[in-house]
């Protein structure tokens, strides 16, 4: 596995599916790039994603290279095409975990994830041991991304207390923290995106121009 050798320290996961890249999933990493201190964000993008077991997925290398146009010119955001090298569905923990091995643990991982996603942590793959690799950072509304962050860490991940000094919940010595992340909601999203395509319409307010002129050139989503 091949990984950028300038990621730092203090490196922000972000998985999914990228069908396609769009402007919310890159503002999203942004914004919790500069809230946390991160000093890099590796985008992982899913192989076979568990949770969408019945959804038509664009080919992975159609949905990786959009995500390598998109972050080109974006210094500190890179893309890693690892869960392409394992087989079987892609779920969350190996990924971190096989980062965690090939990082070192001089390497701190915070595993980027939205409030929606984080309410349903209890249906993940070996979910209680996710914060032996990573930190969450927790992506939610400015009106209540505290409030909800704190239900779902109360009812999973007992033991976790909110330290006010740190923003954020803390758990065992050597465990990860769960942070949140507050910020504007982007109304846009892949499937808004497939369906404007297949409609023929533009595209070119909600991706990059590069992956506007990849889809097209490909005949993506058509």
């Amino acid at each position: 596995m091949e990984l950028p050798h300038n990621l730092g320290n203090r490196v922000g996961i972000l998985g999914g599916t990228f069908d396609p890249v769009h402007n919310g999933h890159l503002a999203v990493a942004e914004a919790v790039r500069q809230a946390l201190a991160l000093s890099s964000i590796l985008f992982v993008p899913a192989f076979l994603p568990p949770h969408k077991p019945t959804y038509a997925i664009s080919p992975f290398v159609h949905r990786t290279a959009m995500l390598e146009l998109a972050v080109v010119d974006r210094t500190g955001f890179y893309v890693s095409r690892l869960e392409a090298e394992r087989e079987g569905p892609s779920y969350s923990i190996d990924t971190l975990r096989t980062l965690k091995h090939a990082l070192g643990k001089n390497v701190h991982l915070f595993f980027i994830i939205g409030m929606d996603a984080f309410a349903e942590v209890f249906t993940w793959k070996e979910q209680s041991g996710l914060l032996d690799h990573a930190s969450f950072a927790v992506v939610g509304r400015l009106d209540h991304c505290r409030q909800s962050c704190g239900q779902t860490v109360a009812a999973n991940f007992p033991g976790y207390t909110f330290v006010e000094a740190l923003g954020s919940w803390q758990g065992e010595p050597n465990h990860g923290a769960i942070h949140p992340v507050a910020m504007a909601p982007i109304m846009v999203s892949s499937t808004e995106i497939r369906e404007a395509t297949r409609q023929g319409k533009t595209i070119r307010h909600l991706v990059p121009a590069t992956v506007a002129d990849y889809i097209e050139f490909h005949g993506l989503y058509r």
